[in-house]
């Protein structure tokens, strides 16, 4: 684990005198530069020494400034003492400087392999506490705040108390604006899964794949349990984006409505390119996300540009004559957490089933697939926290915040959150699914910026099919060991 002793902004009523830095890129294009500023709470104001540049960056003026909190789009510093009325508004990108120095050694030593994506949650099942979700993945800016319902598959409550710990395990900011439980009530014996328009579906009738092939031959003992043993597949050398095919046949299936559930999670390969995103960027990561805040439509289509030429996980049937069909496509931003998706089927006339899975080789770690009977549509029950400790303690104010839809709680590295739900008496008979809300920002790293390449940046923007050629080189030196390296770099705080 990685540790660093790390100060809770709301301990702080001034900036720390030593990293003085603030970049403020308000929503109209300009950028305000300050030096010894300070926050306003009564006028919800920062003023400071500094310069103020128009969208051209020529300088409009010089001296003292005060800026308005809500006209900014983005506040950029390299300083982690953020005065709270700041910290509120989510909107503060880390830079190097605010690492230098301090950041782990490991994760120094492995930038684009080191933790991140998102806050992480923890449940027993029924055991220990294991990692069983994490949320809003693809929010990684305000802009693309986010609802994400992921599935407690291996959850295990033995009582109506029933407790999820939240942390903040990497260099990133997490706004949260809820947790809630989605509690849906089963029969004996069955399960609930969740399709990808929302909708919950009772299951009663569960059939491991007969055979199930890929490029290396059978796969079948890996994909017929949700148990953490995944297949999954090494990138293309020369085109990140290259597909691979997986086909699997299912014997003896019940006719009539059916389902197919998919098991799984993405590679560290969107972490690595996301990362070198980042690093292209360099020093001007803050203009790129502040014009994204500001609504840029050619920047709003591009930065789902290469998750769109990656792709998620398409599922075809072979029809009565033999052509394959595509029903939909499985997608969900992640590396941590298994998610477990449910895709309908046209209604089965036959037993026999015959699957195939089209995906990008490298890209996605496969822990199950199962075909099922549905049965019926079902409602899930809301279930709000009803009380939230941190480091034994009730945290009162983050109960708050986590409560109303008109807040949001703010996590920094090493954050632990214990979020306590009350479940129906009868708790045993809920499939229960984890709704979060919010965004995340990344931190910078001192070690990105020797990358900082704006043309390449771009490319990887606009032109993403060029970007997946270019660095497939680069995602091949380090593919074989990222993964163990990524989750030895997650962040703890000292005890």
């Amino acid at each position: 684990m990685l540790k660093r002793k790390l100060t809770a902004p709301a301990q702080f009523q001034s900036l720390d005198t030593n990293s003085p830095f603030l970049k403020a890129h308000t929503h109209d294009g300009k950028v305000y530069i300050l030096s010894s500023w300070k926050v306003d709470s009564g006028t919800q104001t920062v003023t400071g020494q500094g310069e103020l540049l128009n969208a051209n960056r020529e300088i409009l003026k010089t001296g003292e400034l005060t800026i308005p909190i809500d006209s900014v789009a983005i506040f950029e510093t390299n300083t982690q003492h953020i005065p709270p009325e700041v910290q509120a508004r989510g909107i503060v990108l880390f830079t190097a400087a605010a690492l230098a120095g301090g950041i782990a050694i490991y994760c120094a030593s492995h930038p684009k392999a080191c933790f991140g994506s998102c806050p992480t949650f923890y449940v027993s099942d029924g055991n220990q506490p294991t990692l069983q979700a994490e949320g809003f993945s693809a929010s990684v800016t305000p802009s693309l705040e986010a609802s994400d319902i992921d599935a407690l598959y291996r959850a295990r409550p033995t009582d109506s108390r029933f407790e999820i710990q939240m942390k903040n395990e990497a260099l990133e900011t997490h706004v949260v604006r809820h947790v809630d439980l989605l509690a849906v009530k089963r029969k004996s014996g069955g399960r609930v899964f969740q399709t990808a328009d929302g909708t919950f579906w009772e299951v009663d009738t569960i059939v491991e794949p007969s055979a199930a092939a890929a490029s290396e031959g059978d796969c079948l003992p890996l994909l017929c349990a949700v148990d953490g043993q995944e297949r999954f597949s090494e990138a293309d050398s020369e085109y990140l984006a290259a597909r691979e095919t997986l086909n699997l046949e299912f014997k003896n299936v019940p006719v009539g409505d059916a389902g197919l559930v998919i098991a799984a999670r993405q590679s560290l390969m969107s972490t690595f390119l996301f990362y070198q995103g980042l690093a292209y960027m360099g020093r001007y990561a803050g203009q790129w996300i502040a014009a994204l805040e500001r609504g840029d439509p050619n920047l709003e289509k591009a930065v789902t540009g290469i998750g769109q030429t990656l792709g998620g996980i398409e599922l075809l049937l072979q029809d009565d004559t033999g052509k394959w069909v595509s029903i939909a496509e499985v997608k969900e931003t992640g590396p941590l957490a298994t998610d477990v998706h449910l895709v309908k089927l046209p209604p089965i006339k036959h037993p026999r089933v015959n699957i195939r899975l089209r995906l990008t080789k490298g890209h996605w770690r496969l822990d199950a697939v199962k075909f099922v009977k549905l049965g019926e549509q079902l409602d899930p029950v809301r279930l709000a926290p009803v009380a939230v400790n941190q480091d034994g303690v009730s945290a009162d104010e983050a109960h708050q915040l986590l409560t109303d839809r008109k807040t949001a709680l703010t996590t920094l590295p090493g954050d632990v959150y214990t979020l306590v739900y009350q479940l129906p008496k009868d708790f045993a008979n809920y499939e229960l699914f984890l709704e979060s809300r919010g965004y995340y920002l990344e931190w910078m790293r001192e070690e990105w910026l020797v990358d900082e390449n704006p043309a390449l940046a771009a490319m990887m923007l606009f032109n993403p099919e060029r970007a997946l050629r270019v660095l497939a080189p680069e995602f091949k030196k380090i593919e074989v060991d990222m993964e163990k390296k990524f989750w030895r770099s997650r962040y703890e705080k000292p005890q």
